[in-house]
């Protein structure tokens, strides 16, 4: 592998330029979700998984709801669980539906996905909806990020507090209006509850320790039971103290983005009543495979791109549009060629 420092232009993103929610008698606050349909996605899932679509879509409870490609780019849906299709998607862009049937329990139940063509005749769902209501008397989403019906995946699920569009995973605890409260959800998600949080905590800086030259809108990171998302926070989010990984983030610079996932970054740890600081993003290396022949140079199209904590940035959007690569001869000190990863 061979390592080179970045210098990335202005067009690059990664250039790397209230009271306390309890009843009035002291008990846990308990409130009612019930399911909203997103057909216009604006949220980020740390985890967010696409599953395919085979002959139906599957959801606990007994409930199966039939499919049918019909040529490359159309597929019809049965979304009332009769056995019989009567709806459909069709086309390249991501398609919304919502399903609706009684489980065998008798249960109505609501669920709106969204579906992509990801080859002819192919295709993929992931949730379209969440569970919603004002929890402790903030609007509270949680999504059933797997796809498996249930809602009550710690750590594998998702949730949004507030008007806030990136999620954490599905944590028992929850930052509201500043304060930590546990928080407990049922498995169909239709209630949920919020209750003082009693252990040691500590505070987690991501933003003001991040060098770059766009926005950090999404950073989420996961000890155990227990995740926040703690970008938009330029003091700090209050967490249980403990060992934290990061989970997932993204950064943003007007329309362009970058998605980071792990990499080598480590383990971050919060000590109880210490302030914890990350220090990440720039300088961003790069990193690649090459092969020379004589004075031939062929460079492999596997680069991978790293920020000072070991974070690693990949999906840049739009495509063509992401890091600049410059080849140089250092002997004659001029510029031989230069690209962008990836070109297409």
């Amino acid at each position: 592998m061979q390592w080179i420092p970045l210098t990335l232009g202005a067009t690059c993103l990664v250039a790397l330029g209230s009271a306390a929610p309890t009843g009035s008698d002291g008990e846990d606050a308990q409130t009612a979700l019930s399911h909203k349909a997103h057909n216009k996605w604006e949220f980020v899932l740390p985890g967010e998984h696409w599953r395919d679509v085979g002959d139906s879509i599957t959801l606990p409870g007994g409930l199966e709801f039939a499919t049918e490609a019909e040529g490359p780019l159309k597929l019809l849906v049965d979304t009332n669980a009769d056995g019989r299709t009567d709806n459909e998607v069709k086309g390249s862009k991501i398609g919304f539906l919502t399903l609706n049937a009684k489980n065998t329990s008798g249960e109505q139940v609501k669920y709106s996905i969204r579906l992509k063509n990801v080859a002819a005749g192919k295709w993929q769902w992931a949730t379209g909806s969440s569970m919603t209501g004002k929890v402790g008397g903030v609007l509270v989403h949680v999504f059933d990020q797997d796809g498996n019906g249930r809602y009550d995946d710690y750590g594998v699920d998702a949730i949004a507090i507030g008007s806030e569009k990136s999620a954490s995973l599905l944590s028992k605890a929850v930052s509201i209006d500043g304060k930590l409260h546990t928080f407990h959800i049922d498995p169909s998600g239709a209630n949920a509850k919020v209750g003082a949080f009693e252990g040691e905590t500590g505070v987690l800086v991501a933003d003001s320790g991040f060098e770059t030259r766009g926005k950090l809108t999404a950073a989420v990171f996961q000890n155990g039971d227990y995740s926040f998302q703690v970008a938009g926070d330029g003091k700090g989010l209050t967490v249980p103290a403990g060992r934290y990984q990061f989970v997932s983030g993204r950064v943003e610079r007007g329309a362009a983005s970058a998605s980071i996932r792990q990499g080598r970054m480590r383990a971050v740890d919060v000590a109880a009543g210490e302030t914890t600081k990350l220090a990440w993003g720039e300088a961003v290396s790069g990193e690649f495979d090459f092969k020379q022949t004589g004075t031939q140079v062929t460079v492999q199209s596997n680069f991978a791109f790293f920020g000072a904590a070991g974070e690693e940035y990949y999906d840049f959007q739009p495509r063509g549009k992401g890091p600049k690569i410059i080849l140089k001869d250092t002997n004659k000190g001029r510029d031989l060629r230069e690209g962008r990863f990836p070109e297409s």
